[in-house]
C-alpha cells in the first residue's frame, strides 16, 4: 500500500486483466520484430494503476501498469480525467518505471476531448484498451478519430449486461442519446418501435449494430470473438469485444481466450 488512490473493483476485474494480460504478451512479442513500425500502448481510462478487490481486499495492478510493467513498447499513452486518479498514476508510473517513464505521455481529460493530443509514432501498430464504467463515457466518434487511418487493435467494453440490458426499458430520452453516442447510431431504435419478438433479440440488434459500425472503420469484427465478463453469482456485467484490422489480429485473440482466467478451456467458433 502506497497511500495514493486506488481503485475499488470486483472480483472480475482479475479476469479481465486476465486477457488483457494475455493479448498484450502475444501482441508485444509476436509483432515485435515484424512489423516495420513502432508498438504502442493506448489507455482511454487509465484510472490510477491499482485496484482493491472488494471481495477480500486483495490489491493488484491496474490496466496501465499491467501495460508497462509487463510489456515493452515504445509508446503508452494514459488518458484520465480524475485529477486524483491521475496524480496517483504518474506517481507509480515514476516510482514503479523510472526507466520507462519518458516513453509514457499522460493525458489529463475526458479523452474524447483530449484524442487529438497523442502524437503516434508514424506507421506504428497499436493496441487501445477501452474500458469505461458507463456507456455516458466514451462516444464513438471518438474511437473514430483514434483509428482513422491507423492500425490500432481495439479491446472494448461492450456493457450490454449492467449497461443495456438491465436499463434499456427504463431508458429516458436523454440516456437513450448516451446510447447512441457510444453507439455512434440510432438505428436499434427503429428495431426497438417496431415491437421485437424478444428482449434478447433487441439487445443482440444493439450489438450487431456496433459491431456493423466497427466494420465500417474497416475493422474485422465478429460476436463469436467476444468473452463474457460475469460477477461472482453468474450474472453479466459486460463482454470484452476484440476487433482489428488485420486478420492476425483476430487470430492471435482467438488464440489466447482459449484458456480462461480460471484454466477452462473454451471452443472458437467463427461466425
Amino acid at each position: 500500500m502506497d497511500g495514493l488512490a486506488i481503485r475499488d473493483s470486483g472480483s472480475w476485474a482479475e479476469d479481465k486483466l486476465y486477457y488483457l494480460g494475455r493479448y498484450l504478451k502475444i501482441f508485444s512479442v509476436g509483432m515485435k520484430n515484424k512489423w516495420p513500425g513502432r508498438l504502442f500502448y493506448v489507455d482511454l481510462f487509465a484510472g490510477p494503476g491499482r485496484c482493491r478487490i472488494r471481495e477480500n481486499e486483495k490489491e493488484i495492478d491496474g490496466s496501465p501498469l499491467v501495460a508497462l510493467l509487463g510489456f515493452d513498447f515504445a509508446q503508452y499513452f494514459f488518458f484520465e480525467a480524475d485529477r486524483s486518479c491521475f496524480d496517483a498514476l504518474q506517481a507509480r508510473v515514476n516510482k514503479r518505471a523510472p526507466q520507462k517513464s519518458s516513453n509514457v505521455k499522460m493525458i489529463y481529460g475526458d479523452c474524447n476531448e483530449a484524442i487529438q493530443e497523442m502524437d503516434l509514432p508514424p506507421g506504428g501498430l497499436g493496441l487501445a484498451f477501452i474500458d469505461p464504467t458507463g456507456i455516458s463515457q466514451i462516444a464513438f466518434e471518438t474511437v473514430r478519430r483514434l483509428t482513422t487511418g491507423r492500425q490500432i487493435d481495439l479491446i472494448i467494453n461492450f456493457p450490454e449486461g449492467m449497461g443495456i440490458r438491465m436499463n434499456l426499458f427504463q431508458y429516458t430520452d436523454t440516456e437513450k442519446s448516451a446510447l447512441n453516442r457510444f453507439m455512434g447510431s440510432a438505428r436499434w431504435q427503429d428495431r426497438y418501435r417496431q415491437a421485437p419478438t424478444s428482449f434478447n433479440e433487441i439487445c443482440t440488434a444493439i450489438a450487431q449494430e456496433y459491431l456493423d459500425n466497427l466494420k465500417s472503420l474497416g475493422y474485422l469484427a465478429v460476436n463469436s470473438d467476444w468473452i463474457p465478463v460475469k460477477t461472482n453469482q453468474n450474472t453479466l456485467l459486460y463482454y470484452l469485444l476484440f476487433a482489428s484490422k488485420n486478420p492476425r489480429g483476430n487470430d492471435f485473440w482467438r488464440k489466447i481466450k482459449k484458456i480462461g482466467p480460471h484454466g477452462q478451456r473454451t471452443l472458437s467458433f467463427d461466425q
